[in-house]
């Protein structure tokens, strides 16, 4: 192969290679105040220890994911919750919304399992709002890996696509 050939292929690659793994835990905010009002409305976040939605509505341990792309530093926990900032609506909305995440679940066996989970939200007008647009991935025994294309109608604000492998 030639030099510049094998050059090109090869930035391709690292370029392809970094934008697989863009998404990235980032800052803990343990109140519903500071993550509310420290981050940007459609901000998403995984609920650490959080594993099933009863969890995600009590726990506090809110880890900014910042990007799309693949999670490769998720703790081994026996399911995984994921909210959003739905404070402070750029077009001042206080009118409900439609969110939903698109979940696959690729098991060991090769199979995979796709799953439409839809919910409602309103925009909240209080920085100490604890009712948070959230998902939960349970059931996930033999499960390798999992997608979650997460979307809502209230522009893109809600547009995030995660990957991360089970533990």
């Amino acid at each position: 192969m030639r030099p510049l050939l094998r050059l090109a292929l090869g930035g391709a690659m690292t370029w392809i290679a970094s934008e697989a793994m863009a998404a990235e835990l980032g800052q803990h905010y343990d109140s519903y105040r500071d993550m509310h009002t420290k981050t940007q409305y459609g901000s998403i976040f995984f609920n650490e220890g959080a594993i099933r939605k009863e969890d995600s509505r009590k726990l506090k341990r809110f880890v900014a994911i910042s990007g799309d792309g693949e999670l490769n530093n998720l703790p081994s926990q026996q399911g995984y919750c994921f909210v959003f900032n739905h404070y402070g609506s750029p077009n001042g909305s206080s009118t409900p919304h439609t969110y939903q995440g698109k979940i696959l679940k690729w098991f060991s066996d090769g199979k995979h399992t796709e799953q439409v989970v839809k919910s409602t939200y309103t925009p909240a007008s209080h920085e100490w709002s604890s009712d948070l647009p959230d998902l939960c991935v349970t059931n996930i025994r033999r499960v390798t890996k999992v997608e979650i294309a997460f979307s809502s109608d209230d522009d893109s604000y809600f547009d995030w696509s995660i990957a991360f492998a089970i533990k």
